[in-house]
Order: structure tokens, then sequence, then C-alpha cells
């Protein structure tokens, strides 16, 4: 059976190795881009779905950039994975999924639309319960065996207010949820993607909806690196239980004050050193 080819340019960007195309491309034309020991300098050529590609330059410690949001999300959060068996919503090449499992995750189902995407080792770990061409809209309680005791969230084009419920859904008990905020799909126009007082209002908006349901909000902090088209991403603890939640404008002013504090920066940014 022939396999599956795509552009390298679009792959990159699927991979989360690149943040957007045009990104993508400026590395390819720079020659930064090598795939099986050869340097592949067209945007448009076709590889392999499923064939290693790096970017010189960059080492990634994870299986894609996602892994160093969640890593941080696990710092600031204070929260042990350790033994848990975690749903990983929108998992892509496994970046949540990879740091996860460094952190000792039991069991990680990892969720996504796409085919083919996970890294080659994470494919093929035992711990790792890829299920692919699914769309987490179709997913119930009874999918996860053992039942998931966290989720970890990265979607896109889907709003967490209309997430949050159908991932509460998948829990048989209390819900708790670290979720990447994507501003650009809460309310925030692309044209004002860095005013940030446009930011913070559909930040509290997005807060004050999520507090109303069964998941509430109880803690947020600004992601280390920067997301598609350049755009700042937030992290987000999510937890159900009977003590009352951070006000959503204490939310809002919390996550501004981590984006004055720690501005993301672009992935080719960090040193090889600090990967």
């Amino acid at each position: 059976m022939a396999q599956r080819k795509a552009r390298i340019d679009e792959l990159l960007v699927r991979r989360g190795l690149a943040p957007d195309l045009r990104t993508a491309q400026a590395w390819i034309i720079d020659k930064r881009v090598v795939s099986g020991g050869r340097v592949i300098d067209k945007p448009g050529e076709r590889l392999a779905e499923v064939a290693a590609v790096s970017i010189r330059g960059i080492v990634l410690r994870y299986a894609g950039r996602g892994g160093y949001k969640l890593e941080k999300a696990l710092s600031v959060f204070a929260a042990d994975v350790f033994g848990l068996s975690v749903l990983d919503a929108g998992a892509s090449t496994g970046g949540f999924a990879d740091c996860l499992l460094r952190h000792g995750a039991k069991i990680v189902y990892a969720v996504d639309v796409g085919y083919g995407q996970l890294r080659g080792r994470l494919a093929v770990d035992p711990r790792v319960r890829a299920m692919e061409c699914t769309n987490i809209s179709n997913v119930r309680s009874s999918d996860f065996d053992p039942p998931i005791d966290l989720a970890t969230v990265d979607l896109s084009y889907l709003s967490l207010r209309k997430a949050f419920p159908i991932i509460t859904g998948c829990f048989l008990a209390r819900p708790r949820i670290i979720a990447l905020i994507k501003p650009l799909y809460e309310g925030l126009p692309q044209d004002r993607s860095n005013d940030e007082v446009m930011m913070r209002s559909v930040l509290l908006g997005l807060f004050r909806d999520l507090s109303a349901g069964r998941v509430p909000v109880r803690d947020v902090c600004v992601s280390p690196i920067l997301g598609g088209r350049g755009a700042v991403e937030f992290l987000a603890r999510a937890e159900a239980g009977d003590d009352t939640p951070p006000r959503p404008e204490e939310l809002a002013d919390r996550a501004m004050a981590s984006l004055a504090r720690e501005p993301p920066i672009a992935l080719e940014e960090l040193s090889t050193s600090s990967l």
C-alpha cells in the first residue's frame, strides 16, 4: 500500500514544528529542514506523512511544541500526573502526551481527528492509546478503561465554552482539566491579536461563561511560547469542587499579569541549552 504524502511545509505545521506556513516555508528556503539525511529546500515537496523531519538549530525535547506549554502548566499549577490515566484531547503529534508520560502518567488516551500524526516512538508506546480519526464530540466515558483522572486540552477551531461540557462528560470521577486557551478561537479579532485590553476582555468573557458551568477555572498562566500566527496563548487549570473558585475578574487580571511578567517567545528563540 502506498504511503500517504503531504507537502513538507504543511507537515511542519501539522506536527507543531512550525507555528504557521509562512515560517515553515522560510525555514525550508533557508535550508534548515532535513529529512532522511537530505536537506529539503522546496516548500511544495511532498514527503510520506510518517517521514522523520528535523529542523537544524532547533532540538525539541518533546514530540511537539505543546510539550513545552504543558510542562509550564504542570509546574505553575503544581499538578502531579504520576500514575494517572489522562485524556489528551487534540493530541496531534503528541507534545502533551510526551510531557505527560515523562512526568509519570500511567496511560494517555490520545484523541485527534487526524490520522498518523503521533510521533513514531509514541505511536508504539504501550502507555499511549491512540484514538485517531476521532472527534472529541463523539467520545464518551465508556470509551476509557481505566477511567480518566485528568484531561488535557489543545483543540483548534473550537471554543472552550463548547469543549468543556464535552470533556466533562468523559469523566466518571470529579473532572480535572488543564486546557490551552487560544484567544483567537474565543473571540479575539486577528487584527487585534496584540491588543492587551481586548485580550483581557475576551478572557474575562470566557472565564465568566466557564464559571457558570460544572468545571470552573481555578488558575491561569501565559504559555511560554507563541502559538500559530504568533498568537499569545494561556493555560488554565479547571476543576469541579464545592469551594468557591476565583472570580473571573481575578483570573483575567492573573492572566495579564503573567503575560507582563513572562512574555512568550517563538519556539525558534529557545536556545538548545534551554531545551
